[in-house]
């Protein structure tokens, strides 16, 4: 039988715990348009969203792995680039099924949907960080150092 602790993790919701902070932009946004919007809201995600539906997510990993020190225009649509149909999640979701989504996945960012699959938010992983510390503060907070950590060389001046 599981901790009235884990029990209340896996019962807590998405909805309960999220910032408010979303950054979208349609498919039609240009490559150098959707990286300023990054830079300006220092983000490292945009859901690509057309008609309250998200469509993709356009993440720093693609710019740094489909577009940098490549022959890309930076006019390009992002929907050229982006994450096509991602897995989403609603506000009334746990906060264990995100984990479990983002763990399986390697998602920094998951979108938002309500009951009729129309965007209204996202979470990031930090966002779940934060919550988790708060959550387990003793835990998190007193883990100790590795045993086995050796310095490389001397702390101090």
């Amino acid at each position: 039988m599981s901790s009235p602790s884990e029990r209340r993790l896996k019962d807590k919701k998405i909805g309960e715990i999220i910032n408010p902070r979303l950054i979208q932009a349609p498919p039609t946004t240009s490559i150098e348009r959707a990286v300023e919007m990054m830079r300006e809201n220092k983000s490292a995600y945009i859901v690509v969203s057309e008609k309250k539906r998200v469509v993709g997510m356009f993440t720093e990993s693609d710019v740094a792995q489909k577009i940098i020190n490549k022959d890309v225009v930076w006019t390009r649509p992002i929907s050229d680039f982006m994450s096509d149909d991602p897995l989403v999640l609603r506000q009334d979701d746990t906060v264990g099924r995100a984990v479990d989504l983002m763990a399986e996945h390697d998602f920094y960012h998951i979108p938002l949907v309500n009951e009729k699959q129309q965007l209204v938010n996202v979470l990031s992983v930090r966002t779940l960080v934060r919550f988790l510390a708060e959550f387990y503060p003793g835990e998190v907070y007193n883990i100790p150092p590795n045993p086995h950590q050796i310095a490389s060389q001397r702390e101090g001046g």
